[in-house]
């Protein structure tokens, strides 16, 4: 059974994702002072006393807001009341009752769901006395007074909260299959949130031109041929010299925020999918996003997008893209290529198959037969080398000992020779290649250790 979903919803700097990262215990969803800083959907489970429920935070819903973000701010927020079982009107304590609030409640009240008035900013005992008397005229819904920042009568309003959810069911066992933690990362308007929603099938996340939509993470759980996956849509990262240098200051601060949680988002998945727009030339970003992921032990796959974009598609287009990306990007030949169009659902799902064959690479052990024959093969095709010793010269030969797999995720292999320093690069690069040869680990990078004993 599906836990209840519960929607904070408020006006602007109502303190919703303060008291969301507060309740989830997870510090997701960014804090910031500037208005509309919360645009997506955050989602996280909160359990509480033997129940537990789905958290969803959202933008701020001000009607005064007419432009095109503001707009599609407030319908994901629609979105969300929608889904919900329980609405938690947050509102700043320490300020007045505005008319906005006002007309959220008498659109709440439409919608048949049970609502909680959440008076937020309170933390002493004189903001809440300003508190009971400004807004007692909402007598009429339950309320709860706390302060997200500091934690104080959280308790109370997870208390309120469950009592007038309408099915909080126990938490359930942990489900035993592994869900596989895929990140999507890439610069600004690759079209991330465009496949974010093609592939959870709803828009959960908001879609515009303007850069640096997206600014939370936005995870979401999403079943496929019977596998569990954990999709996370990350904020477009720019070069790190521009990061931050905008003309307002805070925007600037939250873009800083935004593009490190999307590097410890990288840190946090199994595999990362890197979106490229495929008539866009590749820039430093790119490359330094590319060698992230593989210098954190990450699958990855290149996807390239907006694939319905380009004009005149013959036979050998597919060729001229990939030669030009494998080239200009320094692309590992093992790092797979998947050509998408994010916008029509165009090989969206393909992503998925990939994804999980190389999450099932990144944690599979090589049969050490297979190990013990390439070491063999290895051997065999490096004849004696020469070596001067005083006036005399002999024939020395390459000695390597064993060749075993010590770990996955990602896989390591550990080479032994008596005489490490006399191992030349070439003949890690050649074990290397056979290991990838005969064991695939496709878009896996893999680890190989020399060591002396």
């Amino acid at each position: 059974m599906k836990p209840p979903i519960v929607v904070l919803i408020g006006r602007t700097n109502a303190g919703k994702s303060t008291l969301f990262n507060r309740l989830t215990e997870h510090g997701a969803a960014i804090v910031s002072l500037a208005e509309n800083t919360t645009r997506d959907q955050n989602r996280d489970l909160v359990y509480w006393k033997g129940a537990v429920c789905e958290l969803i935070d959202t933008g701020g819903l001000d009607t005064a807001v007419q432009d095109d973000l503001g707009a599609e701010i407030q319908k994901q927020v629609q979105r969300a009341i929608d889904q919900a079982d329980t609405i938690v009107l947050v509102v700043d304590g320490r300020g007045e009752l505005m008319p906005q609030d006002k007309t959220l409640l008498r659109q709440l009240a439409k919608q048949n769901k049970p609502v909680v008035v959440c008076i937020n900013k309170v933390d002493n005992a004189r903001w809440r006395q300003h508190a009971t008397g400004t807004f007692a005229t909402l007598h009429q819904f339950p309320m709860a007074l706390c302060s997200a920042l500091n934690g104080s009568g959280t308790g109370d309003l997870l208390d309120t909260v469950f009592s007038v959810i309408r099915h909080a069911p126990a938490p359930t066992s942990p489900i035993t299959q592994t869900s596989i933690q895929l990140a999507l990362v890439g610069r600004p308007n690759a079209g991330k949130s465009t496949l974010f929603n093609a592939l959870v099938g709803e828009d959960r996340v908001i879609v515009s031109p303007l850069p640096h939509t997206t600014r939370d993470t936005n995870d979401s759980e999403l079943i496929y041929q019977g596998q569990s996956y954990t999709l996370i849509d990350t904020a477009g990262i720019r070069r790190q010299n521009r990061v931050g240098k905008m003309p307002e200051r805070v925007v600037g601060q939250i873009e800083r925020k935004s593009v490190r949680t999307a590097l410890e988002m990288i840190e946090r998945s199994a595999v990362t999918i890197l979106l490229l727009e495929a008539q866009r030339r590749l820039e430093k970003q790119d490359k330094a996003l590319l060698r992230y992921a593989l210098q954190h032990g990450k699958g990855l796959i290149v996807a390239l997008n907006k694939w319905d974009l380009v004009p005149d598609k013959s036979p050998s287009t597919i060729t001229k893209y990939t030669t030009y990306f494998t080239i200009h990007l320094e692309l590992p030949d093992y790092i797979p290529f998947v050509f998408i169009s994010a916008l029509e659902g165009q090989r969206v799902t393909q992503l998925l198959d990939m994804a999980k064959q190389v999450h099932d690479y990144r944690s599979w052990r090589a049969p050490q037969a297979v190990l013990d024959s390439i070491l063999k093969s290895v051997l065999a095709a490096n004849p004696k080398r020469r070596t001067i010793k005083g006036h005399n010269m002999r024939k020395q030969p390459l000695t390597l000992i064993s060749l075993k797999q010590i770990d996955i995720n990602p896989p390591t292999f550990r080479l032994v020779s008596p005489q490490p320093k006399e191992v030349a690069p070439a003949i890690m690069h050649v074990i290397e290649k056979r290991i990838r040869q005969q064991c695939h680990f496709t878009g896996v990078p893999i680890t190989l250790i020399l060591r002396n004993s």
